[in-house]
């Protein structure tokens, strides 16, 4: 259904339209990042952090006492964020690579990050460096500039040190550049995606074909299609105030105005085929300009998490570092363990809430369930109980598992229809020739194309109740596991987990 491998990026923005001002104080952090980023999100944490709400529901607090109520990580060591990525658009998003680059508001200590992170201090090009078993290497890019890098991969790694060095011009597609004029004081938080070129058309027309939206409107598949075909981009700007509201803007090459009565619909069957099923979207305010569908609205803590959850830092546990630095060695109380460990298993039970609502409509992606799973990977795992511990990296594995077993019902479905609506010997619909052209066989021909445009839904409707029943049973065995270990935990510490 329509652009479906649109990004959950294209998800909520501001409720207010500031004027577009410069981004200078990112300009330093935008320099780390690679030309070939077609992802980029900016945060001025201070500025999110002094917002009413933030301090109402302790944002800034340590990260082990409210990741479960937090929808997105700031760290507070951390003045101003960038985050960047290199997605691949025909395959569900997933990463080919991710970064952060962020202005600390004191040095931080790579031993410390070492021993947090439970990994090791490495020194790459000269430059301190730290290996972690979340994949991702961590790099003093300066005293007051660290930078993390995903995957862990340490060739990878030096290059990308070599580029902070060298580099000093804000690489960015065009796109990029110009979704970054519209970060203020007012909006802190920015996420852009660069969309050129990235729809297949023949893919997109296949799905328009199916799309009930694009039946119920009777508009040509053709004219959509060309419209959605020329995504140039979407920016979602976030303000936080009293509330967080959110406002979403989608830009073409050529002009909207054909799918005004279906925007929404296109714009919310795109997010939901990708398993970014944000309720928020329902009531939000649709407005359509010449090149550019924009959406805005309230955007809730749920929605908050979806969105933040396409690019994250690869690592969740810096507000653990002093702690760690202090502790060394000492033996730690059980309290700390016990505390450390409700938190971590509430977290685990978020995120497992948030994807079950989407088992109801068929809606998760495997993208989802990856990136719930790498959420999982990345949690505070710091004085948590190792049986626990155990139990997270089980559960990110059955997460991966049901991704891939959803992942293949595509592959599958895919590759039984590819070959319908030929003749069996490779030509054209039954054979479908010159005589045909002439009107011998033209009803025939046209049977032969409903039959198998049937068939193929038939097809696609069969992989994916499979692919639904293979979740089903694999949240059966998560319930399962969650309460054996709900059980343990609480018979352990004393207390309800």
């Amino acid at each position: 259904m329509m652009f479906n491998r649109l990004p959950l990026l294209m998800i909520a923005l501001v409720a207010m339209q500031a004027a577009p001002t410069s981004a200078a104080p990112f300009d330093q952090l935008l320099t780390k990042v690679p030309a070939n980023a077609n992802t980029l999100v900016l945060i001025d944490v201070e500025a999110t952090l002094a917002a009413p709400v933030a301090q109402e529901n302790g944002w800034g607090k340590q990260l082990e006492l409210n990741y479960v109520e937090r929808p997105i990580f700031l760290p507070p060591e951390a003045s101003k964020l960038v985050m960047a990525a290199s997605l691949r658009s025909n395959d569900d998003f997933s990463r080919l690579w991710e970064l952060a680059a962020m202005e600390l508001v004191e040095p931080m200590s790579m031993r410390s990050i070492a021993r947090s992170e439970g990994g090791y201090v490495d020194n790459i090009n000269g430059i301190s460096a730290v290996w972690t078993p979340s994949d991702a290497y961590f790099v003093s890019l300066s005293d007051r500039m660290l930078g993390v890098m995903f995957p862990a991969e340490r060739q990878f790694v030096s290059r990308w040190v070599d580029f902070t060095q060298a580099n000093s011009d804000n690489l960015l597609s065009d796109y990029l550049k110009s979704a970054t004029k519209f970060a203020n004081a007012k909006v802190p938080i920015l996420l852009a995606i660069d969309l050129k070129d990235v729809v297949r058309p023949h893919e997109l027309e296949e799905r328009l074909q199916d799309s009930p939206v694009v039946k119920k409107s009777g508009l040509a598949v053709a004219e959509v299609s060309t419209i959605l075909a020329s995504i140039q981009g979407a920016v979602l700007r976030v303000a936080v105030g009293k509330n967080v509201q959110g406002q979403l803007r989608i830009d073409f090459a050529e002009p909207v105005a054909p799918i005004k009565g279906i925007a929404k619909e296109l714009v919310i069957n795109a997010l939901d085929n990708l398993g970014a099923h944000v309720e928020d979207l329902a009531e939000w305010k649709v407005e359509l300009e010449e090149k550019a569908i924009t959406m805005r609205g309230p955007l809730s803590e749920d929605g908050q998490r979806r969105v933040f959850s396409v690019v994250e830092i690869p690592s969740t546990k810096f507000s653990t570092l002093k702690d760690a630095e202090q502790e060394g060695s000492k033996e730690v109380p059980e309290s700390k363990i016990r505390e450390a460990s409700l938190t971590y298993y509430r977290a685990t039970d978020v995120l497992i809430k948030d994807l079950r609502r989407d088992l109801r409509g068929n809606k998760a992606s495997s993208a989802v369930m990856e990136r719930y799973a790498r959420k999982i990977d990345r949690m505070p795992i710091l004085h948590v109980d190792d049986e626990l511990l155990d139990y997270g990296s089980q559960l990110a594995e059955t997460l991966r598992v049901m991704a891939l077993s959803k992942r293949q019902g595509g592959i599958q479905s895919g590759i039984q229809t590819s070959g319908m609506g030929r003749g069996r010997q490779g030509g054209s619909y039954n054979n479908y020739s010159y005589y045909d052209s002439l009107g011998g066989r033209g009803p025939d021909r046209l049977y032969a194309a409903k039959e198998s445009a049937s068939e193929r839904s038939a097809i696609k409707a069969s992989a994916m109740a499979q692919s639904k029943n293979k979740r089903v049973e694999g949240f059966k065995l998560i319930d399962e596991h969650s309460a054996a270990i709900r059980r343990q935990m609480t018979k352990k510490y004393g207390v309800e987990f």
